[in-house]
């Protein structure tokens, strides 16, 4: 087997889990659901699709999830994992332009970065993730964009690299970027639109505590690296990789 498979790590998300899954077979990709220890109807409704699943009989995180997509997708023989959330923020519309910026660099982790309407973020998280870019670019060396959003596509053949990160959350998901750029990953991003429904469970994301845990941890890696100057000042001065129309 070859390609891409998309990932979408799953909490009790019974209210979007399926809208999610199909737009993603309509668009022409297989699926890996990881139902993290789901109270609800998450784990029932995947089950019915025809798709893969794992399941985790309690929940161990974001970063875990992803892990074990990793390895089934490089078990499977994929080339590639593209990571969506399960709560319908993120939209298989995209798919085909991210599908396209990885035929033009297939050598590049993907993000998409949430550049089209975030005015209307709430300005607590617009700071929160300018100043997570901030210290992430600082780390990686190179100028990344939105890199807290979570979706994203993962080149098998960089995974294969990497010591992946044990952490979890929105930690994990920065010492990704970190450990990308530490093997020579370019990283690349398209821009989408910002999307925020109402009516669907709150982010995860918690702006003050999160970007202090992300900031810790970047602050220590940089300070092992006595303060990385040469990637403070690339990531000043050098434009980010922006792929796709």
């Amino acid at each position: 087997m070859s390609g891409i498979v998309v990932a979408v790590p799953a909490l009790n998300e019974q209210a979007a889990i399926q809208d999610v899954v199909q737009g993603v077979l309509d668009q022409g990709l297989p699926v890996i659901v990881i139902n993290d220890g789901s109270e609800d109807q998450t784990g029932a409704i995947v089950d019915a699709m025809p798709i893969q699943v794992i399941h985790h009989v309690e929940r161990q995180g974001k970063g875990q999830s992803l892990r074990d997509a990793f390895a089934l997708a490089a078990k499977l023989g994929y080339t590639a994992v593209i990571s969506m959330d399960g709560d319908g923020q993120h939209h298989a519309e995209d798919l085909p332009r991210m599908l396209a910026a990885h035929q033009a660099r297939p050598d590049a982790m993907l993000l998409c970065a949430r550049e089209i309407g975030r005015e209307a973020q709430p300005g607590i998280r617009r700071f929160a993730n300018h100043f997570a870019d901030f210290w992430v670019s600082w780390a990686c060396g190179q100028n990344v964009l939105d890199s807290q959003c979570g979706h994203r596509l993962y080149p098998l053949t960089m995974l294969a690299k990497m010591n992946l990160p044990q952490s979890e959350g929105f930690v994990f998901e920065s010492e990704m970027l970190i450990e990308a750029a530490r093997v020579g990953t370019p990283i690349g991003s398209i821009a989408i639109k910002a999307r925020y429904h109402e009516g669907r469970r709150a982010s995860h994301f918690r702006p003050l505590l999160d970007v202090w845990r992300i900031t810790r941890m970047i602050f220590w890696r940089i300070v092992k690296r006595g303060l990385y100057l040469p990637g403070l000042y690339r990531s000043l001065t050098r434009r980010p990789l922006r792929l796709g129309a």
